[in-house]
């Protein structure tokens, strides 16, 4: 049973290397050409991102919610919080049940 087990195993690691390398070919860029995607754009593109959050941080900031939801404020403030909450009750229930 052992010795079926580990075959099987052995097989499927062979197929997923030989995938592995049939895919390498497929991705690989012929020599002295660059993709569409290179340093120098993608550096421009990351300033121009960084500039356009920079010019609406002050007024994400400054949000504010609609007159008809500000009677929801205590709750709307403590909704982030929720799924750390949930990450930390997973950890609990793996502690009770033993890891």
């Amino acid at each position: 049973m052992a010795a079926r087990r580990s075959r099987s195993m052995l097989c499927c690691a062979l197929a997923f290397l030989v995938a592995c390398s049939a895919l390498h070919a497929a991705f690989v860029t012929p020599s002295g050409k660059t993709l569409h995607g290179s340093q120098a754009s993608l550096n421009s593109q990351a300033g121009i991102v960084a500039a356009g959050a920079i010019m609406v941080l002050p007024e994400a900031a400054q949000a504010r919610l609609p007159e008809e939801f500000v009677i929801f404020a205590p709750i709307v403030d403590v909704l982030p919080s929720i799924p750390f909450f949930f990450l930390l009750l997973a950890f609990l229930w793996q502690a009770s049940v033993g890891f």
